[in-house]
C-alpha cells in the first residue's frame, strides 16, 4: 500500500479556473496577432475569431513541421522559435535552404490555395512554437489579405 494525499476542487471551481485560463490564452493570442503586421488590417472580431480558432503546436530542433511533397490543410504562424525553409530539387537530390522564418512569420498558405501539396519543407531549427489554423478557417478568416496570398513562403521564387 502507497499513502497518497489527494486533493479535489468543486466543478465550478474547475471551470471557473479553465475559463480564466482559456480568456488569458485567448488575449495572448489576440496581443500577439495584433503584432505582426501582416494581420494589422484585419478589424478586432476577425483577429478574436482567429484568436478562437487557433491551435497551439511545439516542435524540436530538427524536427518537421512540413514535408514537402505531403498533402497540406492548416495554416502556421510562428509565435516563438525559428524555422528553415529548404526545397528539394528531385532532379539531383539536393536540397537547397530557401531562407528562415521567424516570430510572426508564417507558412502554409500555398496548400491552402489550390495547389494542395506542400512545395517546401519547414524544420524546427531551435525549439518552435507555432499557432496554427485548419484550411475552413484559414479562407474563412484571412485568405484574402494581400500579404498573405502574395508571399509564399514555400515557393522557390522567393520575394527579397
Amino acid at each position: 500500500l502507497v499513502e497518497v494525499k489527494l486533493w479535489a476542487i468543486d466543478r465550478q471551481c474547475f471551470q471557473t479556473i479553465m475559463m480564466r485560463t482559456g480568456l488569458i490564452k485567448h488575449a495572448e493570442y489576440m496581443d500577439f496577432l495584433k503584432s505582426v503586421p501582416s494581420f494589422q488590417g484585419l478589424s478586432e472580431e476577425t483577429l478574436s475569431k482567429l484568436a478562437d480558432v487557433m491551435e497551439e503546436t511545439h516542435y524540436e530542433d530538427g524536427e518537421f513541421i512540413v514535408r514537402q511533397g505531403a498533402t497540406g490543410d492548416t495554416f502556421f504562424i510562428i509565435s516563438k522559435g525559428k524555422v528553415n525553409v529548404t526545397q528539394e530539387d528531385p532532379a539531383n537530390q539536393e536540397t537547397a535552404h530557401l531562407r528562415e522564418l521567424g516570430r510572426g512569420d508564417w507558412f502554409g498558405e500555398r496548400a491552402l490555395q489550390g495547389e494542395d501539396v506542400r512545395t517546401a519543407n519547414v524544420v524546427a531549427s531551435d525549439t518552435v512554437t507555432c499557432l496554427v489554423i485548419d484550411r475552413d478557417s484559414f479562407k474563412h478568416l484571412i485568405s484574402g489579405l494581400d500579404d498573405v496570398s502574395n508571399k509564399g513562403y514555400e515557393d522557390a521564387e522567393l520575394k527579397a
